[in-house]
């Protein structure tokens, strides 16, 4: 899967975390029921007031494979036809 489109896919972005930090963070929301996504950190994930400026040309985020976390609540299954209750 490519880097989610938030506001068409109800995929937030929620941080940027090393590689290890960014398992745990995935498995503590999965846990959570949320859906998880994470993508390899490019440059401009890093850039302006999300960490520091001019960080866009970071060679860190690279270099050592910084992930960004995306998050979604589960989407609801299809309502079942047939009517009434189970």
């Amino acid at each position: 899967m490519e880097r989610p489109a938030p506001s068409l896919e109800g995929w937030e972005r929620r941080f940027v975390a090393d590689p290890a930090r960014a398992r745990e963070a995935a498995e503590v929301y999965a846990a959570a029921g949320f859906e998880v996504h994470t993508v390899p950190a490019r440059p401009e994930d890093l850039a302006g007031d999300l960490l520091r400026d001019g960080c866009e040309t970071c060679w860190l985020a690279q270099s050592f494979g910084f992930q960004v976390i995306y998050t979604r609540r589960p989407r609801e299954p299809a309502a079942k036809s047939g009517g009434g209750k189970p």
